[in-house]
């Protein structure tokens, strides 16, 4: 099968388009032909760095994708065959303390597909039958519903789980084009709060406006902070959800009413942060960390976007020789939604 391997570390050069072997599938594994992947901040990450520990090359990137079951390893997954599905890329051990306790989104032996195991970016991938998510009645194609995980399932746990978040309650989403930020905005507005996004060039806020945004503030033209506190009238907005990190999670705090909460749910900006600490003990407000989703809370996303309850922000779509210029259309920054790339028609 074609594959896009990476070897090294570095630029767009480090990942080649190359014939591998087919995987074979475990007793508790399927096979997907891919239908599309979509992709994530993380893959250019990754292809400069080895940010997660348990990373090894060579390796094929693709977290999110898409397409139909054509093979089983055992009976386990016999009845999936033929199945078009989303896969769910986080794959655990059901042998640890946390996976035993049914917290297996804490799993100590957590493995991603396009990070610490082999993704989307080829014609077939392996993943456990469990992971499977099979869509049917989509209003969606299936190759466009790769590109509802991983962002949408994170801004969904992280607003509605995390976040707790209510009808009536203010609450900032930063990076209004990216993935995460274009189904906050949705999510948000499904649920009946009233939402401030962020954008960084001004170019972007029309399409802002266009999924439900109640405000948007070009942060790089004005203080987002003192904006979103004076369209409170002083008050403060409830909940910010930062899944920028650096800098952000001060201004994050600064935003925030007396009680207010910030959701962390990301680093973009950076790993660490300096803080006030009297910013958030002497006026009472929360610091709270995102977790992870769970499977279920994947296939309400999925389902919520297979109904057309959510709209699917896609930026481009791409063949799969095209991938290096995919990514370079996701490095620039220039996008606004996802950016898929299609290996079917």
């Amino acid at each position: 099968m074609k594959a896009w391997v990476q070897t090294a570390f570095g630029g767009a050069e480090v990942r080649e388009l190359k014939e591998v072997s087919r995987p074979q599938p475990k007793a508790d594994e399927v096979i997907i032909k891919v239908a599309a992947v979509a992709l994530n901040r993380l893959d250019i990450l990754q292809r400069k760095a080895p940010v997660i520990a348990t990373f090894r090359l060579p390796h094929i990137a693709g977290m999110d994708f898409a397409g139909t079951v054509v093979e089983a390893g055992s009976a386990l997954g016999a009845s999936l065959v033929g199945t078009d599905v989303v896969a769910d890329p986080v794959v655990t051990c059901h042998a640890c303390d946390y996976c035993r306790a049914n917290m297996p989104e804490y799993c100590v032996e957590l493995r991603t597909c396009g990070s610490s195991r082999d993704g989307g970016l080829a014609e077939f991938v392996a993943v456990p039958v469990e992971n499977c998510i099979p869509v049917e009645g989509s209003v969606l194609p299936l190759a466009e519903l790769a590109a509802v995980p991983v962002a949408s399932v994170t801004a969904w746990h992280g607003l509605l789980g995390a976040g707790k978040l209510e009808a009536g309650e203010i609450i900032v989403i930063p990076g209004a084009n990216s993935g995460l930020g274009s189904a906050g905005i949705q999510i948000a507005k499904m649920r009946g709060a009233t939402v401030i996004t962020l954008v960084s060039d001004p170019s972007k806020i029309a399409m802002a406006k266009s999924l439900g945004a109640d405000l948007v503030i070009d942060r790089k033209s004005e203080n987002w902070v003192e904006t979103a506190r004076a369209f409170t009238g002083g008050r403060g907005v409830d909940i910010v959800w930062d899944h920028v990190g650096g800098p952000f999670l001060q201004e994050a705090i600064n935003a925030c009413r007396i009680g207010g909460r910030v959701v962390m749910s990301g680093t973009t900006a950076g790993n660490d942060s300096t803080i006030c600490n009297t910013s958030i003990f002497h006026w009472g407000k929360s610091l709270i960390g995102h977790g992870g989703y769970s499977r279920q809370e994947m296939a309400d996303t999925v389902a919520a976007y297979s109904r057309g309850d959510l709209k699917l922000v896609i930026d481009s779509k791409w063949a799969f020789e095209d991938y290096p210029k995919a990514e370079a259309r996701l490095e620039s920054g220039a996008f606004f939604g996802k950016v898929l790339i299609c290996l079917t028609p």
